[in-house]
Protein backbone atom coordinates (compact mmCIF):
# COMPACT_ATOMS: atom_id res chain seq x y z
CA UNK A 1 0.00 0.00 0.00
CA UNK A 2 2.81 2.46 0.98
CA UNK A 3 3.86 1.42 -2.58
CA UNK A 4 0.86 3.17 -4.31
CA UNK A 5 0.65 5.94 -2.41
CA UNK A 6 4.01 7.79 -3.78
CA UNK A 7 2.38 7.50 -7.62
CA UNK A 8 -0.46 8.71 -6.97
CA UNK A 9 0.92 11.90 -5.24
CA UNK A 10 2.66 12.23 -8.28
CA UNK A 11 0.31 11.82 -11.14
CA UNK A 12 -1.99 14.07 -8.78
CA UNK A 13 0.90 16.84 -8.63
CA UNK A 14 1.35 16.32 -12.67
CA UNK A 15 -1.95 16.15 -14.22
CA UNK A 16 -2.20 19.96 -12.57
CA UNK A 17 1.25 20.78 -14.83
CA UNK A 18 -0.18 20.10 -17.84
CA UNK A 19 -2.65 22.77 -17.72
CA UNK A 20 0.43 25.11 -17.51
CA UNK A 21 2.05 24.07 -20.96
CA UNK A 22 1.54 26.68 -23.46
CA UNK A 23 -1.48 26.09 -25.68
CA UNK A 24 -0.46 25.31 -29.64
CA UNK A 25 -1.09 28.18 -31.32
CA UNK A 26 -3.26 28.50 -34.14
CA UNK A 27 -2.44 27.22 -37.54
CA UNK A 28 -2.55 29.30 -40.36
CA UNK A 29 -5.84 29.83 -42.23
CA UNK A 30 -4.76 28.84 -46.73
CA UNK A 31 -6.13 30.50 -48.98
CA UNK A 32 -6.78 30.97 -53.01
CA UNK A 33 -9.16 32.76 -55.52
CA UNK A 34 -11.93 30.04 -55.20
CA UNK A 35 -12.90 27.90 -58.09
CA UNK A 36 -12.01 29.39 -61.50
CA UNK A 37 -15.95 30.10 -63.02
CA UNK A 38 -16.74 28.41 -66.27
CA UNK A 39 -15.92 29.93 -69.62
CA UNK A 40 -15.14 29.29 -73.27
CA UNK A 41 -11.11 29.04 -73.44
CA UNK A 42 -9.40 31.74 -74.03
CA UNK A 43 -7.32 32.75 -77.21
CA UNK A 44 -3.82 31.86 -75.38
CA UNK A 45 -2.22 28.96 -75.55
CA UNK A 46 0.50 28.96 -72.94
CA UNK A 47 1.17 31.16 -70.21
CA UNK A 48 4.09 32.49 -67.91
CA UNK A 49 3.84 34.69 -64.73
CA UNK A 50 7.20 36.27 -63.26
CA UNK A 51 7.46 38.63 -60.11
CA UNK A 52 9.81 40.19 -57.89
CA UNK A 53 11.08 38.35 -54.85
CA UNK A 54 9.28 39.93 -52.58
CA UNK A 55 5.67 38.53 -54.31
CA UNK A 56 7.05 35.36 -54.08
CA UNK A 57 5.52 34.62 -50.86
CA UNK A 58 2.78 33.02 -49.58
CA UNK A 59 2.15 35.59 -46.73
CA UNK A 60 -1.06 37.84 -47.05
CA UNK A 61 0.36 41.32 -47.52
CA UNK A 62 -0.88 45.05 -46.37
CA UNK A 63 0.24 48.47 -46.37
CA UNK A 64 -0.94 50.95 -43.77
CA UNK A 65 -0.81 53.93 -46.33
CA UNK A 66 -1.74 56.44 -43.49
CA UNK A 67 0.27 55.55 -40.81
CA UNK A 68 3.53 54.27 -43.02
CA UNK A 69 3.53 53.75 -46.54
CA UNK A 70 7.20 51.92 -46.84
CA UNK A 71 6.49 49.55 -44.81
CA UNK A 72 4.91 46.51 -46.26
CA UNK A 73 3.51 43.89 -43.63
CA UNK A 74 1.41 40.45 -43.38
CA UNK A 75 -0.75 39.08 -41.94
CA UNK A 76 0.26 36.02 -39.32
CA UNK A 77 -2.42 33.67 -39.51
CA UNK A 78 -3.62 34.18 -43.12
CA UNK A 79 -1.66 32.66 -45.70
CA UNK A 80 -1.96 32.22 -49.65
CA UNK A 81 -1.84 28.12 -50.64
CA UNK A 82 0.99 29.23 -53.17
CA UNK A 83 2.41 32.60 -53.66
CA UNK A 84 0.46 34.81 -55.71
CA UNK A 85 2.21 34.53 -59.16
CA UNK A 86 1.92 30.73 -59.31
CA UNK A 87 -1.61 31.04 -58.36
CA UNK A 88 -2.30 33.74 -61.11
CA UNK A 89 -0.67 31.28 -63.61
CA UNK A 90 -2.49 28.48 -62.35
CA UNK A 91 -5.68 30.37 -62.99
CA UNK A 92 -4.43 31.21 -66.38
CA UNK A 93 -3.57 28.01 -67.48
CA UNK A 94 -6.87 26.69 -66.54
CA UNK A 95 -8.34 29.26 -68.89
CA UNK A 96 -6.06 28.56 -71.61
CA UNK A 97 -7.54 26.92 -75.25
CA UNK A 98 -4.29 25.14 -76.65
CA UNK A 99 -3.87 27.20 -79.67
CA UNK A 100 -3.39 30.65 -79.76
CA UNK A 101 -0.43 32.56 -78.74
CA UNK A 102 1.93 32.68 -75.90
CA UNK A 103 0.90 35.41 -72.61
CA UNK A 104 3.51 36.31 -70.63
CA UNK A 105 2.41 38.23 -67.04
CA UNK A 106 5.31 40.49 -64.98
CA UNK A 107 2.81 40.80 -61.69
CA UNK A 108 3.95 44.21 -60.02
CA UNK A 109 1.70 44.98 -57.07
CA UNK A 110 -0.39 42.18 -55.00
CA UNK A 111 -1.04 43.78 -51.66
CA UNK A 112 -3.80 44.85 -49.79
CA UNK A 113 -4.13 48.94 -49.09
CA UNK A 114 -5.49 50.50 -46.15
CA UNK A 115 -6.03 54.20 -47.14
CA UNK A 116 -7.23 55.19 -43.50
CA UNK A 117 -8.28 53.04 -40.16
CA UNK A 118 -10.91 50.69 -41.01
CA UNK A 119 -11.09 50.75 -45.08
CA UNK A 120 -9.29 49.04 -47.14
CA UNK A 121 -9.12 47.72 -50.71
CA UNK A 122 -6.67 45.68 -53.23
CA UNK A 123 -4.22 46.61 -56.05
CA UNK A 124 -3.21 44.30 -58.67
CA UNK A 125 -1.19 45.93 -61.16
CA UNK A 126 0.68 43.57 -63.83
CA UNK A 127 1.81 43.83 -67.40
CA UNK A 128 0.68 41.52 -69.81
CA UNK A 129 2.45 40.81 -72.82
CA UNK A 130 2.22 38.95 -76.50
CA UNK A 131 4.66 38.93 -79.05
CA UNK A 132 2.73 41.57 -80.61
CA UNK A 133 1.35 43.66 -77.53
CA UNK A 134 1.96 44.94 -74.59
CA UNK A 135 -0.22 46.41 -72.21
CA UNK A 136 -0.11 47.08 -68.40
CA UNK A 137 -3.25 46.49 -66.34
CA UNK A 138 -4.45 48.05 -62.59
CA UNK A 139 -7.13 46.76 -60.60
CA UNK A 140 -8.15 48.12 -57.46
CA UNK A 141 -11.09 46.10 -55.41
CA UNK A 142 -12.88 47.72 -52.02
CA UNK A 143 -12.29 45.09 -49.49
CA UNK A 144 -15.85 44.23 -47.96
CA UNK A 145 -14.12 44.10 -44.35
CA UNK A 146 -10.75 45.58 -43.45
CA UNK A 147 -9.10 42.35 -42.48
CA UNK A 148 -7.78 39.30 -43.93
CA UNK A 149 -10.71 37.82 -44.57
CA UNK A 150 -12.15 41.17 -46.93
CA UNK A 151 -8.63 40.82 -48.71
CA UNK A 152 -8.87 37.73 -50.00
CA UNK A 153 -12.63 38.05 -51.12
CA UNK A 154 -11.90 41.20 -52.69
CA UNK A 155 -8.60 39.50 -54.21
CA UNK A 156 -10.43 36.61 -55.76
CA UNK A 157 -13.42 39.21 -57.40
CA UNK A 158 -9.76 41.40 -58.82
CA UNK A 159 -8.54 38.28 -60.32
CA UNK A 160 -11.67 37.23 -61.81
CA UNK A 161 -12.11 40.79 -63.28
CA UNK A 162 -8.61 40.62 -64.48
CA UNK A 163 -8.84 37.40 -66.54
CA UNK A 164 -11.71 39.08 -67.95
CA UNK A 165 -9.67 42.01 -68.86
CA UNK A 166 -6.93 40.22 -70.51
CA UNK A 167 -9.46 38.41 -72.53
CA UNK A 168 -11.20 41.31 -73.58
CA UNK A 169 -7.62 42.90 -74.86
CA UNK A 170 -7.14 41.71 -78.50
CA UNK A 171 -3.60 41.75 -79.13
CA UNK A 172 -2.95 41.82 -82.58
CA UNK A 173 -1.35 38.47 -83.54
Amino acid sequence: MMRRIPWILILSLAAPACSVLPERPPQPALHDFGAAPTAAPAPWSAVQVEAPDWLQTDRLQYRLLYANPTELRAYALDRWIAPPPALLEQRLKAERNGSGYRLRVELQVFEQVFDRPGSSRVTIRFRAETPTATRTFQLDQPTASPDAAGAVQAFAQAIGRAVAQIRAWQPSN
